[in-house]
């Protein structure tokens, strides 16, 4: 007796989850969408590069953006870049377009900064950054 009704609780629960699924979905719960990875990607480098993480904002890049020497370029580079700046444009909403296996974010600052992304093994990474247009 005790496993029938173990057995109707779990239907019960299961018919719940399955009328769920939708609202769930729709509210940030299950796989995220490509405009919510590339935002993540962003955001992730932007932080990194803010908080002088140089290997964090490296991991962002592909293969080819990245190059041989990517922390020693990234450490020449960010000395010309403001954390509050990078920060902003982290905290800040972005416009993105994806075109297929590419996308751009634009970031709200520097004016026109923007980020190239593309799709690489099912995960975006950042192919050019932080380019002015």
């Amino acid at each position: 007796m005790r496993s029938q009704r173990s057995m109707i609780a779990l239907g019960g629960l299961l018919a719940v989850l399955v009328l769920l699924s939708p609202v769930l979905t729709g509210c940030g719960v299950g796989p995220a969408t490509n405009p919510e990875k590339i935002s993540k990607t962003a955001v992730t480098y932007l932080k990194a590069l803010a908080d002088g993480d140089i290997a964090k904002a490296c991991a962002q890049l592909t293969r080819r953006a990245e190059g041989g020497a990517c922390e020693a370029a990234m450490t020449d580079h960010l000395s010309g870049l403001d954390p509050d700046t990078l920060r902003q444009a982290a905290d800040d909403s972005m416009d993105i377009e994806i075109h297929g296996d590419t996308a751009m974010a634009g970031l709200s600052a520097p004016q026109g900064a923007r980020l190239r992304l593309v799709k690489v093994g099912g995960v975006w990474r950042i192919d050019s950054g932080y380019t002015l247009g």
